[in-house]
């Protein structure tokens, strides 16, 4: 197996970011304060609304999770997007989600891989029908069609044949999302080494492991070996609550919503940052003497950034892996 694609290499991969950063500085300080804040709080460990759980067996569970997932990136736009789902309106990714449990009402064969391969833009324009158009249409019908043909040939178009084949664990099958869909292969370069992020593949297993429970199936092993997930939204709570402290030129392009490229080392530096910087808590949170994963704190961290006290705002960057 390639170590670059596994979970293992992702932190020593985003230290040496770190070790030599230029557009940023990591408070150690306001990571202890910030830790302290968080065991002193309830966390949530995974989405707070039942609304979009999705309920079925648990082939149907598995490839619901791959479809969100490869579908799962880049929300952000000047125009803005949402749609209404059971009487409700959602953005952004629950508006993702939505749509996906909306289509699938309308259409069961939207839980499977051979629908998916077979796809059009005309597809992609009514799943996600609502207020505006959602962001990068194109790539998304690519990716769901390379989706449904990498399924359908190498795993009989059955998700749980790949998740069963990494024995139920969420490193293994991280690692076979990176290695086997191009969509899931997070990997950038800094200073001509590779780093590894891993976003949506980790997140993958993460969401599977919580709907198979809340369907009462067998979750996964492994999801303490998992790190956060290297987003948007991290950062800017970072950078509220004083973990993260950007250069002057790094502040003026992030506040200015101008935006930075996907493998700049701006961004490279952000995404390694995030990461290490969750690691640190989850550390700090351990020491206090609370037991917390990584992939458990990411919710709650996530759902902090979206609150109206963070009024610094998220970096923009065009990209599939986040």
């Amino acid at each position: 197996m390639n170590r670059e694609l596994t979970v293992e290499a992702i932190l020593p991969s985003v230290e040496r970011v770190v070790s030599r950063q230029k557009h940023l500085a990591i408070d150690e300080a306001a990571v202890r304060r910030f830790a302290q804040e968080l065991a002193a709080q309830p966390r949530i460990a995974g989405p707070e609304d039942d609304a979009l759980l999705f309920r079925g067996n648990r082939g149907e569970c598995a490839n619901f999770c791959l479809l969100c997932d490869a579908l799962n990136f880049c929300f952000w736009s000047d125009e803005g997007w949402e749609l209404e789902y059971r009487g409700q309106r959602w953005t952004r990714t629950h508006a993702m989600i939505a749509g996906v449990l909306r289509g699938i009402e309308q259409d069961r064969t939207w839980l499977k891989a051979d629908r998916w391969q077979h796809a059009t833009a005309k597809d992609i324009a009514t799943i996600f029908a609502g207020m505006g158009s959602i962001p990068l249409p194109d790539q998304r019908l690519r990716i769901m069609v390379e989706t449904g043909q990498v399924l359908t040939d190498r795993f009989d178009g059955q998700f749980t044949n790949a998740v069963d084949h990494a024995v139920q664990n969420a490193v293994g099958i991280t690692a076979t999302l990176a290695r086997e869909f191009s969509s899931f292969r997070d990997v950038a370069a800094y200073s001509g080494e590779s780093v590894i992020f891993l976003k949506r593949a980790q997140i993958c297993a993460a969401d599977l492991h919580r709907t198979w429970v809340a369907n009462g199936h067998s979750g996964l092993t492994g999801l303490d070996q998992l790190t956060v997930f290297a987003d948007y939204r991290l950062p800017q709570l970072f950078r509220h609550v004083g973990a993260m402290v950007l250069s002057d030129a790094l502040t003026g392009v992030v506040d200015e919503e101008k935006e930075i490229i996907a493998g700049s080392a701006e961004e490279v530096e952000l995404r390694a940052a995030t990461i290490w910087i969750a690691d640190r808590l989850v550390r700090e949170i351990c020491r206090i003497g609370q037991r917390v994963d990584a992939w458990e704190l990411d919710y709650t961290l996530w759902l902090k950034a979206r609150s109206p006290e963070v009024l610094v705002p998220h970096h923009r960057t065009i990209s599939i892996f986040y």
